[in-house]
């Protein structure tokens, strides 16, 4: 059986596919783990009710409570996992509405409140694998452009 070597063009090309690609990933994950922490931190939020939210703790330590009250509809209260002791990461609670029109949100602590276009991907966002890929497939890419071969400038 013969094996089809690849050619230079053709390996060039993956590797700056591969890098571009890692590097996209692991850009959007970090972006969005700012765009969590930097989010509208306080204890009271109206939430407008047209889309999923998602409540992140803005203080290390204990669980937080919030409470959210609609015009039209069910109180519900709901637990907010604390800010994680290390790492960049995010982990907090995603809502899907169960009422129409606007709703007031009081927390027991400091909560960021998001909602809007970010929420579907904050669960990506939340694993550690998704950046860890990225991140990956960047160096394989270099790999492929030559970055890791040790060949001697010098005879």
């Amino acid at each position: 059986m013969a094996v089809r070597a690849r050619s230079e063009r053709t390996t060039r090309l993956l590797g700056r596919g591969l890098v571009a690609l890692g590097c996209v990933i692991a850009a959007l994950c970090l972006a969005l783990m700012g765009y969590a922490r930097t989010g509208a931190a306080g204890t009271g939020h109206t939430w407008d009710g047209t889309g999923p939210a998602y409540l992140t703790s803005a203080v290390r330590g204990g669980t937080h409570t919030c409470t959210i009250t609609p015009m039209s509809g069910d109180e519900r209260t709901v637990d907010v996992p604390a800010w994680p002791s290390r790492g960049p990461h995010i982990d907090g609670r995603r809502i899907n509405p169960w009422f129409s029109g606007p709703a007031p949100v009081s927390c027991t602590d400091n909560v960021t409140f998001t909602q809007g276009w970010a929420v579907p991907l904050y669960p990506l966002v939340e694993q550690w694998l998704v950046l860890l890929a990225g991140i990956l497939l960047t160096l394989v890419g270099l790999d492929r452009l030559g970055l890791f071969r040790h060949t001697s400038r010098y005879p």
